[in-house]
């Protein structure tokens, strides 16, 4: 093939260095969940609260009637529908400049408007990825897993087609073959150029791309027993069979260049051959299978249960990626089906990151999807709480867990909310159509059952488990208009968060007919999500 067409000198002062990764062993998290609940398909049909659960840690929330269609169904029915669908989802249609390539050859005026429209485009991007991720469920979110496991930042390769052609990537493969994944994100341009793999010669190889292949996408440092996986000698070889990709600034396509190949003998964990990119693949994937299934059961583990993988089930999981060869669906449904997945323990014990708590939001409270201008609002909030879509900090991905939930980034969840639920109209939210799709408003008892219809709908936890500071009584003369035997009797939770909701108003004179109450409505969510409670699924 001919010359590979490189980016302009004067345009490479727009991809700006990577994140730097931090070295070293990761801080010890807390110990695995103390369950003895395992890999068995549960038997019992899902409960209100547990399709719940089901639903948020494969998405980002829920509709009411998409709920209802999960309760009473088998796990292993309701994982399988949630699988099928999401392998038959089709993704949303390419923008109209998916193929508008860079006119090189043109003007000075041509070059620097064609710069220009890699803002908009790119912001076009995100907010479209943004309402999809609204209504799409688990391909989604596993497309925001991928994104993170192989992560890339869109300020270090700059142009939108690079963004759309990685995030297309990662939503085609999100439930399909790992082996073939890895092979295909490794010879992505975005990922071309983020690891420097474009940079890659027989004369000059590049470590980047090798070391982070094993260390972050496939095995880790080390296995189970804590012997280490790969030498610094496999890395080197490693990087010689990876050596030769270009990525074309013409039209942002990939290209082996035969010249800049190394066509030498490597050995590769034992292996002595010419491997080639392809080669080496299959190569770790045959001398460290057990290593690589083991790493990514406990990948997937972290997604969908827990920050620390429990022992047990990740061998489990790693039997069926093993036994499937590598395929993802066959563990995910596993996982969603079984008794573990269910256990008490799990429910509510993983903190939703920026995406997931705005986007969650978003699925549980708007009727349609808001328009462009506030979808950009909701991804400026995103990055406000530390999680900016298509950059994240480096190649290791964001951190995560508690780091989500900092001081400085809780008041940022608080502030984004504050400022979403009283802009309804903006944000298509409409609390009132959600509170009577969740109970009968000609219900006397009405007034009291909303506040815990909304508290169970969008709370991860059990309601007897919050603590409220409520007030000590109702307000209104409760000598004419006596409390109802049937709350006065109940659960102390309901009663509380009944006073919260009524805010000092009189409970016999609460309807949903009446004028104004989307609002009265608005602050008892705002409330519900500033609890520590809302920022778990």
């Amino acid at each position: 093939m001919g010359p590979v067409y490189e980016l302009p000198a004067q345009f490479q002062r727009l991809c700006k260095k990577r994140g730097k990764r931090p070295r070293g062993k990761p801080a010890d998290g807390p110990p695995p969940l103390n369950t003895s609940a395992g890999m068995a398909v549960r038997s019992a049909p899902l409960s209100p609260l547990e399709a719940s659960h089901l639903l948020r840690r494969t998405g980002f929330g829920c509709d009411v009637a998409l709920w209802s269609s999960y309760v009473g169904m088998l796990p292993a029915d309701a994982a399988g529908r949630m699988v099928d669908e999401a392998l038959t989802q089709q993704p949303p249609d390419p923008p109209s400049w998916a193929t508008s390539y860079p006119p090189w050859g043109g003007t000075d005026e041509e070059k620097q408007e064609y710069i220009n429209k890699q803002f908009p485009w790119f912001r076009e991007l995100v907010t479209t990825w943004i309402k999809t991720m609204s209504k799409g469920g688990l391909r989604e979110k596993l497309t925001l897993f991928w994104h993170d496991h192989f992560a890339t930042e869109r300020d270090n390769y700059f142009f939108s087609i690079l963004a759309l052609d990685y995030l297309t990537l990662l939503r085609t493969h999100a439930l399909g073959n790992f082996r073939e994944f890895v092979v295909r994100v490794g010879i992505n341009p975005a990922m071309l150029i983020y690891l420097d793999g474009r940079l890659s010669t027989r004369q000059e190889p590049n470590e980047n791309y090798a070391r982070e292949l094993l260390e972050l996408f496939t095995m880790g440092q080390y296995d189970h027993a804590g012997q280490p996986n790969y030498t610094e000698k496999d890395i080197v070889e490693l990087s010689r069979c990876l050596t030769g990709y270009q990525v074309d600034y013409a039209d942002f396509s990939a290209h082996l260049v035969w010249g800049r190949t190394d066509h030498g003998e490597k050995e590769l964990f034992g292996q002595k051959g010419r491997f080639n990119f392809g080669g080496a693949h299959e190569v770790i994937f045959q001398e460290r299978k057990r290593q690589i299934a083991e790493f990514m059961a406990a990948k997937l583990y972290t997604e969908f249960v827990y920050v620390t993988p429990h022992p047990d089930v990740v061998t489990h999981l790693a039997d069926i990626f093993e036994s499937s060869d590598f395929e993802i669906a066959p563990v995910v449904r596993a996982l969603l089906s079984s008794e573990h997945f269910y256990a008490v323990d799990t429910s509510g014990a993983k903190i939703k990151s920026p995406v997931e708590f705005y986007v969650g939001l978003l699925a549980d409270t708007a009727g349609d999807a808001p328009d462009n201008a506030a979808l950009r609002r909701l991804w400026r909030e995103m990055g406000s709480a530390a999680q900016r879509l298509l950059n994240p900090p480096n190649v290791a991905g964001w951190p995560g867990y508690r780091s989500w939930v900092s001081s400085s980034m809780l008041l940022a969840r608080w502030e984004g909310v504050d400022y979403i639920l009283p802009n309804a109209f903006q944000f298509k939210v409409d609390l009132v159509a959600l509170a009577r799709s969740l109970v009968d408003a000609a219900d006397p008892l009405a007034v009291f059952k909303v506040p815990t219809a909304l508290a169970a709908y969008l709370l991860a936890v059990p309601l007897d488990t919050l603590a409220l500071d409520a007030p000590a009584e109702f307000s209104g003369d409760l000598q004419s208009y006596p409390i109802p035997d049937e709350i006065a009797n109940g659960p102390q939770h309901v009663r509380d968060l009944a006073k919260i909701f009524l805010a000092g108003q009189p409970w016999y004179e609460w309807s949903l007919e009446r004028q104004g109450i989307a609002w009265g409505i608005s602050k008892y969510v705002q409330f519900l999500a500033h609890l520590p409670e809302y920022q778990l699924a």
